[in-house]
């Protein structure tokens, strides 16, 4: 796995690779948001990692329930769509995210 430009993460945990992110829990927990929001990562190529390919469904059930937001605040971003169900309790979050990377150049 070669290095990678994160976005979000970075700034939350101080991770700059996927493979400081992947090696800690913080991070882990912030992977989802960083897939949903960073398409400059072919995050396909990493889903034979379990922590990837779990993060990379949940931002798949994201985008699916808030794909107007998401892109809107983003950019245009192609996840698959999934009818999994996605944990409101973490939308708080979610809006943190957009409106972090929607206020960056």
């Amino acid at each position: 796995m070669g290095p990678s430009r994160l976005r979000i993460i970075p700034f939350y945990t101080g991770d700059e690779s996927l493979e400081a992110a992947l090696a800690n829990s913080k991070s882990l927990r912030l992977l989802w948001l960083e897939i949903l929001i960073n398409e400059s990562i072919p995050w396909e190529a990493y889903l034979d990692r379990p922590e990837v390919n779990v993060a990379y469904e949940k931002a798949c059930a994201w985008h699916s329930q808030f794909k107007t937001m998401i892109e809107g605040h983003a950019g245009k971003r192609s996840l698959p769509s999934r009818k999994s169900e996605v944990d409101m309790r973490e939308y708080r979050i979610l809006l943190e995210a957009l409106n972090f990377v929607a206020s960056r150049p």
